[in-house]
């Protein structure tokens, strides 16, 4: 994977400034939380007094557990904290551009967000407006614009992808719904995106633990600048909702798939970690495939110096089901790169490469699949489709089981080890079978090798852009 932050080039907010803030009275939603703040900042500075005298015997691991998990919370906190206001600065000025007067609602503006985010009635009536204030009234409501209106990702354009607003793909319908308004001509690039439970990039430097969604701001422009917008994000709740809000992004869902799962506590993992995330999108990647999608699944920390499609529907490419980078070489094979052992020589009738030159064969445990970048075009009964079932299924029976604690970790859990990658290149370890036609002659426990120059790496009438 290639990463490329040169500069920031995506704008922060799609939105213009917010009023001044002393037009912004707080809402009875964002002095709950404000208060929540406070709550939490007092546990942890409390917690501290009480802990500290004991250092020399508490458990170190224990408190710092403790702590992440305290500092979750009031993160969480603060991100409500940001969407409230964002959403209360949305509604003010959409208001605003309609005409509406604001003693209407801002007189009690408390009371107009009770009434949409909760089931009871609000608690106090609505301030009667002065004499002479008009009311507002469905007709000025719908002259309110859409802040995002126009706006790359939140607009229908011709026969592209048009916007979601975002769902439980475990509810009714709404994964069916989502597949269709952002896949174009049956093609969908599938994203995933957390929101700050990376623990690998967090142990490093807990500045990283947003990287994540600058990285996909960024591959998103990259791919709209490519032409390429038929992809469909999967993220958490809060993260899509700030996706939405901040950057007019109506493309993502989320999904609540084995939040309950019992084994999530004993392996340290919650809702919105990436082990998790990542396993639900190919449960997802493999729906999409049974209802007749082709999936393009990247990372996104990668960029794209041309339009990918074009060699995946290359004589090349076009003969397997599913294409995957390689890592680039493997310290088991003294750091080479896989290379041509045999001269290339085209089968009369290979299962391997239908069409292309062959030229030697490899190990299969050095065929180490980089699934970073991954398409495939499976239907089911494919073996590129077995091969993603077998990837989630293999994360669950993993997590039903006993947490895996290595010894240099002090008895505590070590959660990558629920990372996908390994359960993939073990699945299509052991659904590989033997090939007689291939030359020269692939056993079931090798890969075969393909020459890059048995055929063109593009389609007819189209070139390498970078030439």
């Amino acid at each position: 994977a290639i990463v490329v932050c040169a500069r920031q080039f995506v704008p922060r907010y799609c939105r213009g400034p917010s009023p001044p803030a002393s037009r912004m009275p707080l809402l009875e939603a964002e002095k709950r939380v404000l208060a929540c703040l406070l709550c939490f900042c007092a546990v942890i500075f409390g917690g501290w007094l009480v802990l500290s005298p004991l250092g020399g015997v508490a458990d170190t691991h224990q408190l710092e557990t403790m702590f992440l998990e305290l500092e979750e919370e009031l993160e969480e906190a603060q991100s409500d904290l940001r969407e409230a206001r964002a959403e209360a600065s949305s509604l003010r000025e959409a208001l605003r551009r309609a005409g509406v007067p604001s003693p209407a609602l801002s007189a009690n503006s408390s009371s107009f967000y009770g009434a949409r985010h909760s089931s009871q009635p609000a608690s106090q009536p609505h301030a009667q407006p002065k004499a002479g204030t008009a009311v507002s009234t469905p007709a000025a409501l719908e002259k309110i614009r859409d802040p995002c209106a126009g706006r790359p990702g939140a607009t229908a354009r011709g026969s592209g992808p048009r916007p979601i607003p975002g769902g439980d793909l475990e509810a009714s319908g709404v994964l069916e719904a989502a597949f269709a308004a952002r896949a174009v001509e049956g093609e969908l690039i599938f994203l995933s995106v957390g929101d700050t439970r990376d623990h690998r990039r967090v142990a490093k430097d807990p500045a990283l633990k947003d990287i994540s969604t600058d990285f996909l701001l960024h591959l998103l422009a990259n791919l709209r600048a490519l032409g390429r917008e038929n992809w469909l994000i999967l993220s958490t709740r809060r993260l899509c909702g700030r996706l939405q809000a901040e950057h007019c992004e109506r493309s993502c869902v989320w999904s609540t798939l084995w939040d309950d799962h019992p084994g999530l506590e004993p392996w340290r993992l919650k809702p919105g970690d990436m082990f998790l995330m990542w396993a639900q999108q190919w449960r997802y990647v493999a729906r999409a495939l049974e209802l007749g999608y082709r999936v393009f699944r990247a990372d996104t920390d990668v960029y794209f110096a041309e339009d990918p499609y074009p060699l995946l529907r290359s004589p090349l490419l076009r003969p397997f089901e599913m294409v995957v980078q390689h890592d680039f070489a493997s310290m088991l094979d003294n750091n080479r790169r896989p290379a041509c052992s045999a001269p290339p020589r085209r089968p009369a009738d290979s299962a391997v490469a239908p069409g292309l030159q062959t030229c030697g064969t490899r190990p299969r445990h050095l065929a180490l699949l980089n699934i970073g970048l991954l398409y495939v075009r499976s239907s089911p009964g494919g073996g590129a489709y077995a091969a993603i079932n077998e990837t989630w299924a293999a994360f669950l029976s993993k997590l039903s089981g006993p947490p895996y604690k290595p010894k240099h970790l002090n008895g505590r859990v070590e959660s990558q080890a629920l990372i996908d990658q390994p359960f993939m290149r073990k699945a299509v370890d052991e659904l590989a079978a033997p090939d007689s036609a291939s030359l020269p002659p692939k056993p079931a426990s090798h890969w075969a090798v393909v020459s890059g120059a048995s055929a063109h790496p593009y389609p007819a009438g189209v070139t390498c852009s970078l030439a």
